[in-house]
């Protein structure tokens, strides 16, 4: 009887933490939908290339006078093809806040998921992990990279529950995961492989036995590797960036991916790291001091992997250039995945009134950090309301310049005005000269090669030295963010253009009509080499 009432106190409790899980899920998914913009910096592209691709053969719209679309099996295709696909019964906008409702979703529960793969009654622990949700490489716009850290740690989990009667059709299901990860980024990708290869080996101590097991979870690998080795194949190896141990060290302690609209959040990042820090050596002497006889023992437990894991990852945040292969933002791409990966390792073995207050400090913390970093995400979007407000204004399929000389605009680090024209693309199929997509080699779609472009680094990076007599036959209209009134370049743009839009920052001209008019086929000829 004694023991049938504790189980229904644990269960009562496990409810209730189960409760504050999905509370918390939800506050989370709130910004992506009470506000009309996400205020991201690549974002806006993102919705636009995806928009391109699901209208290329559309003959309502001339993207494909302009643009390719790679067959090749590339990275970075998730979130464009999942935006390709919702746009086909949503807006694009919609789209955007779906698949953003989906990685929140699928970053909290698969963080969910992997503690659980561990022990039982642990869901306290993935309140710590909510605040990376929001961090800066989401904000960024970085999308398949962070639905690729969720795929990751899903896959790990994965394995981590199924290891001990791992089958035929475990090994398809996480093969599937693996593929999915190479679409979505090769960091993420490469590091699942690490975890799950020296896992698998190790699973064969102490008496060598799982030898099925092992051998069908390194098998599955072999798919997503194949597509690894031929990405690198076909785009090279070369690499470069380095940053001083000092300013690695500062960036993981300081936890600065969790700071890109204001430089208060910095408070929230070494906060966070104080509560890891308390949690680690808690665990730490929990785990190999707290003994009947109160002696320290080395125990080893399984555990231990994702403590041994996280010391990898942040020799390899250490030691890893901060671009290869055309990608960049290694560094910190890799910087905050330790304080993820380590959330398993932690320990709940505590008396349950500490558990009660540490739940609950936990959930005020992660409710704070997205409380705040809404109040930055409203102001943003306001802002973005300005920078669109022309759009109405604009004929359709028309080429479009963007001018940006204040990306970041009310924000810290992230230049949310550098790629805005974005939501022109989608709403007027415009072609726009700054798609910054466009002239990589590693996104879904690319200018036809073709074609003598302006250079974006000069549209993004000195915007004030673009020579607009130049190109002012096939340029339509100029948008304009912050230009200083009187510039220079202002006064070269009224020489071809009227101003036909102003908004507090915003400034959108439009070709007079006594300029030359290009047509389609005469705008390719202008720009082919």
């Amino acid at each position: 009887m004694e023991n049938s009432t504790e189980q229904t106190k644990s269960e009562s409790l496990f409810n209730l933490w189960a409760f504050a899980f999905l509370f918390l899920l939800m506050i989370y998914i709130l910004p992506i939908w009470i506000f009309p913009y996400f205020p991201s910096q690549d974002g806006p592209c993102h919705i636009y290339n995806s928009f391109i691709i699901k209208n290329y053969n559309n003959p309502d719209y001339v993207f494909n006078q302009f643009y390719n679309v790679r067959k090749d099996p590339i990275p970075n295709w998730t979130s464009h093809a999942a935006l390709t696909l919702l746009m086909y019964i949503m807006q694009p906008l919609t789209a955007e806040r779906v698949l953003l409702t989906l990685y929140v979703i699928l970053m909290a529960g698969s963080i969910y998921y992997l503690v659980g793969a561990i022990e039982g009654d642990r869901i306290p622990l993935t309140f710590i992990g909510f605040p990376f949700i929001y961090n800066y490489l989401l904000l960024m716009g970085f999308y398949n990279y962070s639905l690729s850290v969720a795929f990751m740690i899903y896959a790990i989990g994965y394995w981590w529950r199924h290891y001990g009667k791992f089958n035929l059709k475990d090994a398809v299901i996480l093969g599937i995961i693996l593929i999915m990860l190479y679409f979505s980024h090769l960091v993420a990708l490469v590091l699942a492989i690490l975890a799950i290869a020296t896992a698998s080996i190790f699973s064969l101590l102490p008496n060598f036995k799982r030898w099925k097991q092992t051998l069908l979870s390194l098998a599955c690998m072999l798919p997503a590797i194949g597509l690894a080795i031929y990405y690198t194949q076909t785009r090279g190896t070369q690499s470069g960036g380095v940053w001083e141990f000092k300013r690695l060290w500062q960036y993981f302690i300081q936890n600065e991916n969790l700071a890109y609209h204001s430089q208060s959040q910095m408070v929230f990042g070494k906060i966070i790291t104080g509560v890891f820090i308390a949690l680690f050596f808690y665990t730490f002497f929990r785990d190999r001091f707290f003994t009947k006889d109160w002696r320290f023992r080395i125990r080893l437990h399984k555990k231990d992997f994702f403590l041994l894991f996280c010391a990898a990852i942040f020799v390899i945040y250490l030691k890893a250039p901060d671009n290869m292969s055309g990608g960049g933002f290694i560094k910190m791409r890799l910087s905050f995945l330790p304080f993820i990966m380590i959330i398993p390792w932690l320990s709940w073995d505590m008396p349950k009134v500490f558990k009660s207050i540490v739940g609950v400090l936990l959930i005020l913390l992660s409710t704070a950090y997205i409380a705040h970093a809404s109040y930055y995400h409203k102001l943003l979007s306001d802002d973005m309301k300005i920078y669109t407000s022309g759009i109405s204004e604009m004929e359709r399929n028309k080429v479009v310049l963007p001018l940006s000389f204040n990306n970041a605009g009310r924000g810290w680090r992230i230049g949310m005005f550098l790629h805005a024209v974005g939501h022109y693309g989608y709403s007027t199929g415009c072609i726009e000269l700054d798609n910054y997509e466009a002239t990589t080699n590693y996104f879904p779609t690319y200018f036809k090669p073709e074609f003598k472009r302006p250079d974006h680094s000069i549209i993004e990076g000195k915007p004030g030295e673009f020579n607009i007599a130049e190109y002012a036959d096939i340029i339509d209209y100029v948008i304009t963010w912050s230009m200083p009134v009187g510039s220079d370049i202002e006064t070269r743009i009224k020489e071809y253009y009227d101003l036909i839009k102003e908004n507090g920052n915003l400034k959108i001209f439009k070709r007079k009509d006594d300029q030359q008019d290009l047509k389609t086929d005469d705008i390719f000829a202008k720009l082919r080499n």
